[in-house]
């Protein structure tokens, strides 16, 4: 028999649904571990890949031009070297299938995603739910993207840099620029956090395993792993 809270978490609706991600995640989550349409997957998907379209407009000229200026100042890349990539930097910025290949990029990296999330959910957490499942939690845990460009963006746009800082490294003096432990705090986003936080309460809700485990298990990869990026990434090692 079901009782009068999961009914009214199972009827809860779309938008509602969309909207609780960020005010009532954990009811948000609850509601789709009970009831969950293909809607559920499709129109967070479609927010996410009109939110990729937006950036590649309005950040990745931007983006290219900081990569047009890492280019110029190389000294060990020959002049004729040079010549050649930034022609086909700026005929990859005109071609209109860029926008196709980013969208496909996107598509993959969230199904990719859930890939991983269903690997630790089954195989690391003694849980069972399906792909489709995990694909929604990721994509409903991803919509914190939203609320990150709204704020990253204009602030791109105006100081012309990618390199706007909303993460743990604006504890660390500018001093550190360029050590491990910078590169590192730079890769752990306060938006990211956001999202590792609401994919394991997601992962809680669907695999019917304990929330707290499921987060420091997740939390736990994804910090060694942002780790592991920043050591092996750039040349100098743990130098």
């Amino acid at each position: 028999m079901v009782s009068a809270a999961d009914s009214a978490a199972i009827n809860i609706p779309l938008v509602q649904r969309l909207w609780g991600v960020f005010v009532r995640p954990k009811a948000t989550f609850q509601s789709l571990a009970q009831s969950m349409s293909t809607w559920d997957l499709v129109v967070p998907l479609l927010i996410l890949l009109c939110l990729s379209l937006t950036n590649q407009a309005l950040i990745g000229p931007v983006a290219l031009e900081e990569q047009r200026q890492r280019i110029m100042q190389r000294e060990d890349v020959p002049e004729e070297r040079k010549e050649a990539l930034l022609e086909r930097m700026d005929g990859a910025l005109t071609r209109p299938t860029r926008y196709v290949t980013g969208i496909g990029a996107v598509a993959v990296w969230y199904a990719f995603l859930a890939g991983i999330v269903m690997f630790f959910g089954t195989f690391i957490l003694g849980g069972q739910a399906s792909y489709k499942e995990t694909l929604t939690i990721v994509l409903y845990a991803s919509l914190v993207g939203v609320v990150e460009m709204a704020l990253k963006i204009p602030l791109i746009v105006q100081l012309s840099t990618t390199r706007v800082k909303t993460g743990l490294v604006l504890l660390l003096p500018g001093s550190l620029d360029g050590t491990l432990i910078y590169r590192f705090f730079q890769r752990l986003d306060f938006f990211a956090i956001w999202k590792i936080f609401l994919v394991a309460m997601g992962v809680a809700a669907i695999y019917k395993v304990e929330e707290k485990r499921a987060r420091v298990i997740l939390f736990g990869a994804w910090v060694l792993t942002m780790f592991l990026l920043a050591w092996l990434l750039d040349g100098r090692g743990l130098a």
